[in-house]
């Protein structure tokens, strides 16, 4: 089977929506098919193109797990909103020329949300190449925007990605969401639930780096947060918590990522001179993996609005044995507590969140217990090598009917 599959993000980009199409494209990879994914110039988090693919508008990869990779011309810049736009539309129009062209046909198309724009290129592709659609959401567009106030419901774009949203739906033979939440969601818009599947995120299998990518400071412990700083996780709450922590000289915290919040929680750091607080950027995977298995703990945040995601950091922290402080509600605390992983506190509540860290670095026997508990239980619920083996095949059904 000759499969398509139509994303923003890929590797090298460092983000969790790289890591879940990468796994996606080796499991169907691995099942002896024909995998050509549609992608742009790597540019997450800062909006610049990755120094390697600098001043190229068109290159094809091919990978060691036997996939190739087209990567089109991207408009990047610095992360505005109007900028990312542009970049969206760029990879979208980008891809859509590029699939169109291809003389032999793919036998399916799957296309990767969010961003909404590449609906475009989809749409072009399936008409192209007369193929079935299968639609992998992220995150629920419009409702994650209402949710955590970026749209107003009825406003222009509300109503204009609703509408996008729902065409994707209609004309795909299979639309697959992360958290059951969210495929609920999803049927609510009107969808029929046998054609949606949940596909969880999961752990990737990662050797941590040999050298810790902070240097370690003798009495101190670190509470890490990795991963991506967008809107949605709230990140304003941890530095509340080091602030309320920064008389104890024996707490850091390490800030590992990238995104558009990036740039603000710098200037607020510095502004108020949290001196326990360290900033690294994004890191490679190995280098953030060994940055977990060294913390004292983990800080996982969300918005009190979002209660249907599952972030991957989860996993990471869980494989790595690392507890987990997390500052949030449904889905994530529902995984957490069934694990037995972590310690839970009230989403966007700064002094539960400090209290929480404070409980979890002296309570050695609570850390043994959640370190632990974390790797066989990630390993027997979110083997994202699984989770991607059972797609593809739903995927090879569908073609075979």
């Amino acid at each position: 089977m000759r499969v398509a599959l139509i994303s923003q993000f890929y590797p090298p980009e460092p983000l969790a929506a790289a890591n879940r199409l990468s796994a996606m494209a080796r499991a169907f990879a691995a099942g002896g098919d024909d995998v050509h994914v549609f992608t742009a110039m790597p540019s997450f988090p800062d909006g610049v193109i990755a120094e390697a693919y600098r001043g190229r508008n068109h290159l094809v990869e091919r990978t060691d797990d036997g996939v190739t990779v087209e990567r089109v011309w991207t408009y990047a810049s610095a992360a505005t909103p109007g900028s990312r736009i542009l970049n969206w539309l760029s990879v979208s129009a980008g891809i859509a020329r590029r699939i169109v062209a291809v003389r032999e046909r793919f036998d399916v198309v799957i296309v990767s949300s969010p961003p909404i724009t590449l609906a475009a290129a989809a749409f072009a592709a399936v008409a192209a190449h007369r193929a079935p659609l299968v639609v992998d959401i992220r995150d629920v567009w419009p409702e994650i925007a209402l949710k955590i106030g970026e749209w107003r419901p009825g406003s222009p774009p509300a109503r204009a990605v609703g509408a996008a949203a729902d065409a994707l739906y209609a004309r795909a033979a299979l639309v697959t969401s992360v958290t059951q939440p969210q495929c609920d969601e999803i049927v609510a818009r009107g969808v029929d639930p046998a054609k949606v599947m949940l596909a969880s995120n999961g752990f990737d299998p990662v050797a941590p780096a040999p050298e810790p990518p902070v240097p370690p400071v003798p009495g101190v412990r670190d509470v890490v947060y990795v991963g991506n700083m967008g809107r949605s996780m709230g990140l304003e709450i941890v530095l509340d918590a080091a602030a309320a922590l920064r008389a104890d000289p024996t707490i850091r915290f390490v800030m590992i990522g990238g995104g558009t919040a990036a740039a603000g929680l710098r200037a607020r750091a510095a502004a108020e001179g949290l001196a326990n607080v360290v900033f690294t950027g994004p890191l490679p995977r190995p280098e953030a993996q060994r940055a977990l298995e060294d913390a004292a703990a983990t800080v996982v945040p969300l918005l009190a609005s979002i209660t249907d995601t599952l972030p991957t950091k989860l996993f990471d922290a869980m494989v790595a044995g690392t507890p987990i402080v997390l500052s949030a509600g449904g889905e994530a605390r529902r995984v957490v507590e069934r694990g037995d992983v972590g310690l839970v506190v009230p989403p966007e509540d700064a002094a539960a969140l400090a209290d929480g860290i404070r409980r979890v670095l002296a309570d050695d026997a609570l850390r043994a217990r959640f370190r632990a508990n974390g790797p066989p239980f990630v390993r027997a619920n979110y083997d994202r090598a699984a989770v991607m083996t059972r797609f593809a095949e739903r995927v090879r059904a569908i073609r075979l009917r």
